[in-house]
């Protein structure tokens, strides 16, 4: 292989990716913020409960696009990062799951907050991945 493989995050998709991203978080803070703060009844507390999913929607739409005029070498990063995020996801559940069973209980864990591991756990994959590749 000739070709380094390049991070496009500086090419207008990238930046695409990251104000879809950084809008999805900032709805579900928003969403997050009413819910907590003001007591929402029905049916607002609904629409503030499910209005980030139209954000989440956007970005995955952004990001296909993203990937389709990907080249098929940063689309095999994407996909070997994303086959390691899903396996270390589902043992980072698994080990919860089982302390919860030695510790006899429910862990004192925020699980409210789990999902911010998530990224975290993508971008060490796709570091990996990138790596690899070089």
């Amino acid at each position: 292989m000739d070709s380094q493989p390049t991070l496009s995050l500086g090419t207008n998709h990238g930046r695409r990716v990251l104000i879809a991203g950084a809008t999805w978080f900032l709805v579900y803070l928003a969403s997050r913020f009413a819910l907590q703060e003001f007591h929402l009844v029905a049916p607002w507390a609904w629409v503030a409960a499910l209005a980030h999913l139209f954000a989440f929607f956007w970005f995955v739409a952004v990001v296909e696009r993203a990937l389709k005029s990907a080249d098929e070498l940063q689309r095999l990063i994407q996909l070997e990062a994303l086959a390691l995020a899903f396996s270390t996801t589902m043992v980072l559940l698994m080990t919860l799951g089982l302390m919860e069973i030695f510790h006899g209980g429910r862990l004192q864990f925020p699980l409210l907050d789990i999902w911010a591991m998530l990224p975290v756990i993508y971008a060490i994959c796709f570091a990996v991945a990138y790596q690899r590749y070089r």
